[in-house]
C-alpha cells in the first residue's frame, strides 16, 4: 500500500514538473513572438509618423501662406487706421478750431465735436487730450469759457468724457477731471513755469512706464519721425479759448501759460499706444514751446481688432456656410489673455501663425489656427493600424499554429509511446504463453486450454488495436469506405453484444442490454461496420476506465424519444470532468488526472468515433451520470 502511494506521488510530481515545463516554454515563445512584433513595429510606426508629418506639413503649406497674407491686410489696416490720426491738426481735439476759408480763416466746431460719434474706428470710446497741467478735455464737451454753453445730450458727452477718464486713470494715466481744474492767475503765471515742465516730464513719464532718462531718451530718437505743423494767430485764439477759465472776480485766466510758452509751431510725434484687456488707448505728444500736450483716442480692444479681420470673417462665413465647422480660426493674445476673434477653438486646432502686430499695437500677438485635418491622414493612420493590425494577427496566428503543431508533436510522441507499450504488453503475454507451451512445462491439459485462451484473446486485442490504428489512419486520409444501407439498429447491436459479451465477462464486468420495443422494427441507412467499431470502442474505455468502480457493470442501450434514436453505452466509473468534456475528441488527447495515468490507451478511441458518427450523419454526446459516464450516438432523425 505504501509503494502504490510513492508511486501515485511520483507520478503526480512528474506530471507537474512537466506542465510547468510547458508553460515556461510556451512563456518564452510569446516573449519571442511580442520582442519581434515590436521589432517590426517600432520602424513602422516611426515611417508613418514621418508620412503623416511630411503630408501635414505639405497640405498646411497654403494654411500658412494664407495666414501670412491675413497678417499683411491686418498691418496694412493698422497703418491706414493711423496714418488718417497722424494727419489730423493737434487743433482738431478742442471743440473748436480755425479753418482756412476764401480770404482768411474762421472759427468752426472739430469734426470731432459732433455727436453721436461717427468714425472709421469700430469701437471708438472717444478723443481727449490732456493739457500739461494734467487737465483732461474731450472735443465732445466744450472746455474754458465755452463750457456753459447750452448742447442738446451734454449728459452723454459728459458721459463719454468720465468714461475716458475712468479708462485713463485704470490704465496708468493720471486723468483728473476738468471740474477739479487747478486755477491760476495771472500774478502767478511766471512763478509757476517751472512747475509745469515738471509736470510735463511727470506725466510723459507716466506714459511710458519709464525712467525720466529712457523717456527722454525715446523722445530724442522720436524726434526726427515727428511732423511740425504751423500756428496761425486765428488756430491760436481758438486754441486759446478753451484753456481760459473766468476766475470769482469775472477776470480771464489762462489755463496755460501762453506769454512765456508761445510759438507759432507745433511739433506732433506719431502715434504710440497702451494695450490693456479692455481698451486701446492710441496717443500722441504734441510740443509748442515749453506745454506738452498728450493727445489720443481710446477703442474697444475686442470690436477694434475684430474689425481689422472683417474682411477674412466675411469671407470665411461666405465659404465655410452650413457647414458644421469653420476651417480657421483667428485670435489675438495680449499677455496670456487672449480672445477669438473668428471660428471656434478647440484642442484639435493646428497653429498656423503667431505673430506681434507691426507697432504700436507690437504687444498684441496675432495667431491663426485650422481645425482642418492633413488630407490623407486619416487614410495613413487606417493604413498604420492596419498594418499593425495584420501584424499582430499574423503573429498571433503564427504562434497559435506552432503551439498547435509543437502541442500535436508531443501528442504525436505520447501516442508512439503509448502505442509501443499498448502492443508490446500483449505480444509479451503471447510470447510467454507460447514459450510455455512449446517447452512442455505444462503437462495439464486444463492449463494448456487456459494458455491457448490467453493467447487467443491477447491476439484479439492486438487484432483491435492495430485494427483501431488502421481505422484511424483511413479516416484521416479519407479511405474511409462508408457503405450506409437500410437496416436495424437493433439487429446491429443484438450483433455486437453476441460478439463481444464474453470478452467484457474475462475482465470481470457484466454487460446489459435494453431497447425500446418501438426499435425493433425501425430501419435506418446505417454503416454496420462503423457502429460496430463504434460500440467496441465505448466498450473498451467504459471496460478502461471503470476497473476500480464499485459496480462493474455496462450497461447499453437503445432508445427512442419522438424523432430521435440513440444508442448509449454507461458505465460506473470516475467520469470525465467538465473542463475537459471538449477535449475528449480531440487525438492522442487523454484525460490528464491521476486515474487516467495509470490507465492504459493510447488516446484514439473517441477520436476515431467522433470521426466515424460525422461520416456517417450521426452526432455524439457525452454526459456525467453522477456516477459514471454515458456516451450517446444519435442516428439521423427519424422524419427525413
Amino acid at each position: 500500500m505504501r509503494e502504490v502511494r510513492i508511486n501515485k506521488l511520483t507520478t503526480y510530481l512528474s506530471s507537474k514538473f512537466k506542465s510547468l515545463r510547458k508553460l515556461v516554454l510556451a512563456s518564452k515563445d510569446r516573449l519571442i513572438f511580442v520582442a519581434i512584433f515590436v521589432v517590426i513595429a517600432i520602424p513602422v510606426i516611426v515611417l508613418l509618423s514621418h508620412s503623416y508629418a511630411q503630408l501635414q506639413t505639405s497640405s498646411l503649406f497654403g494654411y500658412k501662406e494664407h495666414a501670412f497674407s491675413v497678417l499683411q491686410n491686418v498691418n496694412k489696416n493698422i497703418t491706414a487706421d493711423l496714418a488718417i490720426e497722424d494727419r489730423r491738426s493737434y487743433a482738431d481735439y478742442r471743440f473748436i478750431r480755425a479753418v482756412p476759408v476764401f480770404g482768411g480763416e474762421e472759427i468752426t466746431m472739430s469734426e470731432l465735436a459732433e455727436f453721436p460719434l461717427r468714425s472709421h474706428y469700430v469701437g471708438l470710446v472717444g478723443h481727449f487730450q490732456l493739457d500739461p497741467s494734467g487737465n483732461l478735455s474731450t472735443p465732445v464737451l466744450p472746455d474754458g469759457v465755452l463750457e456753459s454753453i447750452p448742447m442738446v445730450d451734454k449728459d452723454k458727452r459728459v458721459a463719454i468724457r468720465n468714461k475716458i477718464s475712468e479708462i485713463l486713470n485704470v490704465s496708468g494715466f493720471s486723468a483728473i477731471s476738468s471740474a477739479t481744474t487747478i486755477v491760476q492767475s495771472s500774478s502767478s503765471v511766471e512763478n509757476n513755469a517751472d512747475s509745469t515742465i515738471k509736470n510735463d516730464s511727470r506725466l510723459i513719464d507716466q506714459i511710458y512706464k519709464q525712467d525720466l532718462d529712457i523717456a527722454s531718451s525715446q523722445r530724442k530718437k522720436k524726434s526726427s519721425k515727428s511732423r511740425v505743423e504751423q500756428i496761425t494767430k486765428t488756430g491760436d485764439f481758438a486754441f486759446g479759448v478753451e484753456s481760459t477759465k473766468l476766475d470769482t472776480t469775472g477776470l480771464l485766466v489762462r489755463l496755460i501759460n501762453t506769454e512765456t510758452t508761445r510759438s507759432m509751431e507745433a511739433e506732433i510725434d506719431f502715434f504710440q499706444a497702451i494695450v490693456d484687456s479692455n481698451y486701446i488707448i492710441f496717443h500722441r505728444t504734441v510740443r509748442r514751446g515749453l506745454d506738452v500736450f498728450i493727445q489720443g483716442f481710446i477703442v474697444d480692444a475686442r470690436a477694434y481688432l475684430t474689425n481689422l479681420v472683417k474682411n477674412e470673417i466675411e469671407k470665411y462665413k461666405g465659404v465655410t456656410k452650413g457647414t458644421q465647422q469653420d476651417p480657421l480660426v483667428l485670435a489675438f493674445y495680449h499677455k496670456g489673455k487672449s480672445f477669438v476673434a473668428f471660428g471656434e477653438r478647440n484642442n484639435v486646432t493646428t497653429e498656423l501663425l503667431s505673430e506681434p502686430l507691426q507697432a504700436p499695437l507690437s504687444e498684441i500677438t496675432f495667431k491663426m489656427f485650422t481645425t482642418q485635418k492633413a488630407p490623407g491622414g486619416e487614410f495613413v493612420i487606417f493604413i498604420g493600424l492596419l498594418m499593425l493590425a495584420v501584424l499582430a494577427i499574423g503573429l498571433i496566428s503564427i504562434y497559435h499554429v506552432t503551439q498547435s503543431r509543437m502541442k500535436l508533436a508531443a501528442k504525436r510522441q505520447d501516442f508512439v509511446s503509448a502505442i509501443t507499450h499498448e502492443l508490446k504488453t500483449p505480444l509479451t503475454a503471447i510470447k510467454m504463453y507460447a514459450e510455455l507451451l512449446q517447452s512442455s512445462w505444462v503437462a495439464n491439459e486444463e492449463k494448456k486450454q487456459k494458455y491457448y485462451g490467453q493467447i487467443a484473446s491477447e491476439a484479439d486485442r492486438l487484432s483491435r488495436l492495430i485494427q483501431n490504428v488502421l481505422n484511424l489512419s483511413k479516416l484521416d486520409g479519407n479511405r474511409w469506405n462508408v457503405q450506409l444501407r437500410m437496416d436495424k439498429p437493433k439487429r446491429v447491436l443484438d450483433d455486437f453484444i453476441s460478439t463481444y459479451s464474453k470478452n467484457v465477462e474475462k475482465q470481470g464486468f457484466s454487460l446489459t442490454v435494453s431497447s425500446d420495443t418501438d426499435a425493433d422494427n425501425i430501419s435506418l441507412m446505417i454503416d454496420r461496420d462503423a457502429i460496430m467499431q463504434i460500440l467496441m470502442n465505448l466498450v473498451d474505455n467504459s471496460l478502461k476506465f471503470s476497473k476500480t468502480a464499485d459496480y462493474k457493470m455496462v450497461n447499453v442501450e437503445l432508445r427512442i424519444k419522438d424523432t430521435d434514436m440513440y444508442l448509449a453505452v454507461r458505465d460506473y466509473g470516475p467520469g470525465i470532468p467538465p473542463s475537459e468534456m471538449k477535449k475528449v475528441f480531440q487525438e492522442f488527447y487523454r484525460v490528464e488526472n491521476e486515474m487516467t495515468r495509470q490507465t492504459s490507451g493510447t488516446g484514439i478511441g473517441l477520436s476515431m468515433v467522433k470521426k466515424l458518427c460525422t461520416l456517417c450523419n450521426m452526432t455524439i454526446e457525452i454526459e456525467n451520470a453522477n456516477p459514471g459516464l454515458r456516451t450517446k450516438i444519435h442516428f439521423p432523425s427519424l422524419s427525413i
